[in-house]
């Protein structure tokens, strides 16, 4: 998904179109600001473990806390899950809410809560020196970064530092020492981005799109993904991969699936390649190489480079999410499978935001029983399965709905961004690159280097090489960017 932050964008068309409502009704606020922690007498108590978090400057909706231990035979990945599920009960008004919801909205700056904020960013969120209940995912790795057996509890935490990206970065980049908590995140990280490239995953390192005021007017920047953003990520794919195991081996769960790009998305990523100027390096070949490999070879900071995975996003199309239990029967093993992470894989470490999380939490505490199991091959189970009260089979579609709202409000955000930057350009010749053809109904899509917008575009517009475009339409108040060859 294309991330545009923009502080002075006027949203109120926006706001209006979809129908957005940050705020709840009373029954809902009242039920996230009262509702007791229910599983208060089964936690374990970490709070000896020094958790941090590591979120974007300004976050308050904190789903995750890390701690890693390096060890002689490998790592201990401690992570912590706001346990949201803690506080929604069960057909209360909070539950019927946010299956409503399904996920949290992001603006370019502001949210659409999937919950009451009274809940979402105090009572539930892993804020720093305080208390909170957490759902303890424990995960043992080799010192190769593979996973050997995970646990998970609930467990009550204290997370003694709030920490960004930015500030982990410039620790590494100036060789300044990480917090204990951390310190083993960056080998770790490299590790575990290894094993995924030797798997085939395409873990994309896309860069976040700024309108930002320059020279009296508008300007759009891409800025890079940080190191440390894509280390912690490898600590949230984990999970997700523990997971997705133990409620495959349960049989019951929740699983994120995304099925292999075709010969044709793979064909297109590569003419992309071409187009944008990308060099593949020595040892890689632009025809042949794995698309997750070569995006992983190439200099993070360069234009291209981010252009590309913007571009080969439209290799991941077709996510979704696949509900089973004894009954269902578990899916096919491609209908299981998530071709990004190259594994089966379940998304569980952002409750706070996507509604799926906590259906599959849920589901690994009741079937793992709180007992170690191994991530490869977990054998029997201890626990039952997750009950009737987290029937997970509406919530696939439930999923599809929100995802589709999201889509659309990030898409309407981001075009009118890219409209509001070049709405004096007019007639302007623009360097580009084609993303997708015409195809008789459409025009073809391409890619404008600077400023970094995509749009479509009249005309034929070979694949495999860059061409000239002008700007013929850049309307704020359609949201309407168009080129022409």
């Amino acid at each position: 998904m294309r991330v545009i932050h923009a502080a002075d964008l006027d949203l109120t068309g926006i706001r209006e179109q979809f129908e957005l409502e940050p705020e709840f009704a009373p029954d809902v606020e009242r039920d996230a600001r009262d509702a007791p922690d229910r599983f208060a007498g089964e936690r374990i108590d970490a709070r000896g473990i020094p958790f941090v978090t590591i979120d974007p400057p300004g976050a308050m909706d904190l789903d995750q806390a890390v701690h890693l231990e390096r060890r002689d035979d490998g790592y201990l990945l401690s992570y912590a899950i706001a346990d949201v599920g803690a506080f929604v009960a069960p057909g209360s008004p909070l539950d019927e809410e946010s299956r409503r919801r399904g996920q949290t909205i992001y603006l370019p700056y502001g949210t659409v809560p999937l919950h009451p904020r009274i809940l979402s960013e105090h009572r539930a969120s892993l804020v720093a020196d305080a208390d909170r209940p957490a759902v303890l995912w424990e995960i043992e790795a080799d010192t190769a970064g593979r996973l050997r057996r995970a646990r998970v509890r609930r467990a009550l935490v204290r997370v003694r530092a709030r920490l960004d990206y930015a500030q982990v970065q410039d620790a590494v980049n100036r060789d300044v020492e990480l917090p204990a908590a951390i310190d083993a995140l960056p080998s770790f990280g490299e590790a575990r981005a290894a094993r995924a490239l030797a798997r085939g995953a395409i873990e994309l390192q896309l860069p976040t799109q700024q309108l930002v005021r320059a020279d009296g007017g508008w300007r759009l920047r891409l800025e890079p993904r940080t190191r440390a953003d894509a280390w912690n990520s490898e600590c949230s794919l984990a999970t997700g991969i523990a997971a997705a195991a133990c409620m495959t081996a349960g049989g019951r769960g929740l699983l994120r699936t995304l099925p292999r790009p075709d010969d044709e998305a793979l064909r297109r990523f590569r003419d992309a390649a071409r187009a944008f100027g990308v060099q593949a390096p020595a040892h890689l070949d632009l025809d042949r190489s794995a698309p997750g490999e070569l995006l992983a070879a190439l200099p993070p900071r360069d234009l291209a480079t981010m252009a590309l995975n913007m571009a080969a996003t439209k290799l991941l199309r077709g996510s979704g999410y696949a509900a089973f239990d004894a009954e269902t029967g578990l899916p096919e093993a491609e209908d299981r499978w998530h071709a990004g992470v190259a594994s089966e894989y379940a998304h569980v470490t952002a409750p706070i935001r996507r509604l799926a999380d906590r259906f599959a939490a849920e589901a690994c505490l009741e079937l793992s029983g709180g007992e170690w199991f191994a991530v490869d091959a977990p054998g029997a189970l201890a626990g039952a399965g997750a009950g009737a009260a987290y029937d997970a089979s509406g919530v696939p579609r439930i999923m599809a709905r929100s995802g589709q709202l999201a889509n659309a409000v990030q898409n309407a955000c981001v075009n009118l961004a890219e409209a509001v930057a070049l709405e004096h350009s007019i007639g302007e010749t623009f360097r580009a690159g084609m993303l997708r053809p015409g195809d008789g109904e459409h025009d073809a899509e391409v890619f404008v280097f600077d400023p970094p917008v995509i749009a479509q575009c009249r005309g034929e517009v070979p694949p495999g090489r860059p061409v000239d475009v002008r700007l013929v339409e850049a309307e704020p108040a359609t949201r309407r960017v168009r080129f022409e060859r």
